[in-house]
């Protein structure tokens, strides 16, 4: 009986896909980035920061679906020698100490179409803030392709703090987008 129970609940989990996890997507990082923009001295600031991420993802399955990204704070790439040698000091990503940030979703839902909105929690320089990145995502086969974008506040992380740092010497929002391309397992 007890063997009749057991293969029973297997089968009604495998059925109802509780024991299926949603497909596994590799980044590519050739075609993938991870952006910040910002305004400083009244110039606009483009950069890109290295990334990579566990995804699993299925849009039939969004409640077993997340995103957990780590993000290279040590290496930011913004066309300016100067500046990218001085992001990573303590002022400001304190790379040394805090050399990964981290984005790891607690939902994902659906917005229609190819609509989509993850939510989760953003660590940088240890700590952790709520974070909501809209994003559309394109399935096509086994490649996907997604762009979003969000604002945060980068006092809330302890970035720039100081005099020197205020307005307008760098605006406060920073801008985080993201376009990934990413193939399924």
């Amino acid at each position: 009986m007890r063997t009749i129970l057991i293969g029973g609940a297997a089968a009604l989990a495998l059925s109802t896909g509780a024991l299926a996890a949603p497909a596994q997507w590799n980044v590519d990082a050739g075609k993938s980035t991870l952006g910040f923009h910002l305004t400083a001295n009244g110039q606009p600031v483009d950069g890109t920061l290295p990334f990579g991420a566990v995804i699993q993802f299925d849009p039939a399955d969004l409640s077993h679906s997340s995103i957990k990204a780590t993000i290279d704070m040590t290496s930011p790439k913004s066309g300016n020698s100067t500046r990218d040698a001085m992001l990573p000091l303590p002022a400001w990503f304190d790379a040394k100490q805090f050399p990964k940030a981290q984005f790891t979703t607690t939902s994902i839902t659906s917005k229609g179409g190819d609509k989509y909105e993850a939510v989760g929690t953003l660590s940088v320089k240890g700590i952790g803030k709520p974070v909501t990145l809209p994003f559309t995502l394109t399935i096509s086969g086994n490649t996907a392709h997604a762009v979003g974008e969000t604002t945060v506040q980068r006092l809330d992380y302890k970035i720039g703090e100081g005099k020197d740092f205020a307005p307008p010497a760098a605006a406060l929002d920073v801008k985080v987008t993201v376009d990934i391309t990413a193939t399924r397992k």
